[in-house]
């Protein structure tokens, strides 16, 4: 037990300062909030320490998780499954307990469990014990790594690794003046990393709408964007599909190894 919660420790990574540090003092930045990440290649090798794929998962999950974890088919769907359950667990306890822990006793990872909606977003199915009202959480996940946010609100978080392929789709998530807006990151980064920041970007605001019925990412209009040191801030304009005028909303991003990395909240007063 000592060495696995030496490996958690040393390999769940807390994202969390990136936002609450980098973008201090910038409005509407939230602040409690706790962010996590936690790479595939730590956990099949801790899983493969504690017995094999399937006892080392019993390790995190309720019973119920339990099952849906077995159903899956394919091993890369089971590895990043349960690292978007483990990184969206302990950040949910973070927050619950006001700190910056990364590591947590058998029952406290099995009794809190995570559900799903219909349309696949998850939510929390907190413990009897569970003093205050859960947080929300959101989860992503590219080639690799599993982030997972949890917040006092509806957030969206959204990671991308940077590759080639983005260029492909660019019609499908770029509107009319948005490649002008990106052109100062274009001309700093590239135009793969511009353009998955922006992919990145929607893709976190699409996580944190609410309704049956999401925006889509030609839908959601970068109107401005601003540096703030390694960082950056981008504002977006979310339409309806009837196209009527928009509400506003922020996106922080930052660059993070060969990834893109975006973090938004529905309602953004600076908490």
């Amino acid at each position: 037990m000592e060495s696995q919660r030496k490996k958690e420790k040393a390999m769940i990574e807390n994202l969390t300062a990136l936002i609450t540090d980098g973008f201090a003092g910038t409005p509407g930045c939230p602040t409690s909030i706790r962010i996590v990440r936690v790479p595939f290649a730590w956990l099949t090798g801790q899983l493969e320490d504690a017995g094999g794929l399937v006892a080392g998962a019993d390790y995190y999950l309720g019973r119920d998780e339990r099952a849906r974890f077995s159903a899956f088919r394919y091993e890369k769907r089971r590895i990043e499954w349960l690292a978007g359950r483990i990184a969206a667990k302990c950040a949910a306890l973070q927050l619950a307990d006001n700190s910056w822990e990364t590591c947590w006793p058998t029952e406290q990872w099995q009794q809190l469990q995570i559900g799903a909606d219909g349309a696949g977003k998850p939510f929390l199915l907190p413990p009897v014990a569970w003093a205050a009202t859960p947080p929300a959480i959101t989860i992503s996940h590219s080639n690799g790594v599993a982030v997972a946010m949890a917040a006092r609100q509806q957030c969206g978080v959204d990671i991308q690794q940077i590759t080639a392929a983005i260029e492909r789709v660019e019609e499908r998530f770029v509107g009319p003046g948005e490649k002008e807006i990106l052109a100062p990151v274009t001309a700093a980064y590239g135009r793969q990393a511009a353009l998955t920041l922006l992919w990145s970007a929607k893709e976190a605001v699409k996580k944190a709408a609410a309704g049956p019925v999401l925006p889509n990412f030609l839908h959601i209009i970068l109107t401005a964007l601003h540096r703030n040191g390694d960082g950056l801030l981008f504002a977006v304009k979310v339409t309806d599909r009837a196209g009527g005028q928009g509400r506003p909303q922020l996106v922080w991003l930052h660059l993070l190894e060969d990834y893109s990395f975006a973090v938004t909240t529905a309602h953004q007063g600076g908490t």
